[in-house]
């Protein structure tokens, strides 16, 4: 909980428009998700990839 606590505050208060802080987590979980993607493929993963692996569907990404 203390480092969810860290991240949090540091969600609200690095940006100039605060973003809610589950936005903050999705855009993290999509960046961890394409850098994996990116070193399994070789490549850079198209977004149905991401969105596949993330199971969730491409307008949500």
């Amino acid at each position: 909980w203390i480092r969810q606590a860290i991240t949090r505050a540091i969600a609200d208060q690095s940006r100039t428009i605060r973003l809610p802080v589950h936005l903050y987590e999705t855009i993290s979980r999509i960046k961890k998700t394409t850098k994996i993607l990116s070193q399994e493929m070789g490549r850079k993963p198209t977004e149905e990839e991401i969105a596949d692996r993330m199971e969730m569907t491409i307008e949500k990404l």
